[in-house]
């Protein structure tokens, strides 16, 4: 699936379109797409299949993953996959370190006994941070009505 974070009019417009050619489209506002980056991130690194970008490659819409209704329906995997993208923000903002980030995950995931936390060491969550780091540092390099692309 291709993603395509565009920036048009001091907005972020999302794109993703899968191999069939249908793509789900939202306008995300002004804000930095920071979020989104990091669920690109953990959910490649960790290939999770039912994450924010995988339930979209199969089939659901921007729209349906932002309703809270939907979201309460969603499995395990999902859960997992948005616990990972809060803590890479928070590793990236210098809340946590490397350590603290595989603390906090296992302490989220305490009362989930359904979510299996993959396996982790300090160089890995090194390794997603510089990534995101890159990522959103590309992002911040782009100049109005330019993309960012990204497979899924």
């Amino acid at each position: 699936m291709q993603i395509l974070l565009s920036k048009h009019n001091n907005k972020t417009v999302l794109t993703c379109t899968r191999a069939d050619g249908s793509f789900t489209r939202e306008n995300l506002g002004p804000d930095f797409p920071n979020h989104d980056l990091a669920h690109f991130v953990v959910e490649t690194t960790f290939q999770l299949e039912a994450g924010f970008f995988g339930n979209i490659k199969s089939g659901m819409t921007i729209q349906e993953l932002s309703d809270k209704a939907v979201i309460r329906t969603l499995g395990p995997e999902s859960w997992l996959a948005e616990i990972l993208s809060r803590n890479l923000q928070g590793l990236a903002s210098g809340a946590c370190t490397p350590v603290e980030f595989i603390e906090l995950v296992k302490w989220e995931v305490q009362g989930m006994p359904q979510i299996q936390v993959p396996e982790m060491t300090p160089a890995m969550v090194e390794a997603m941070q510089t990534r995101f780091d890159d990522l959103c540092h590309s992002w911040e390099q782009l100049a109005e009505n330019e993309q960012l692309k990204l497979v899924f």
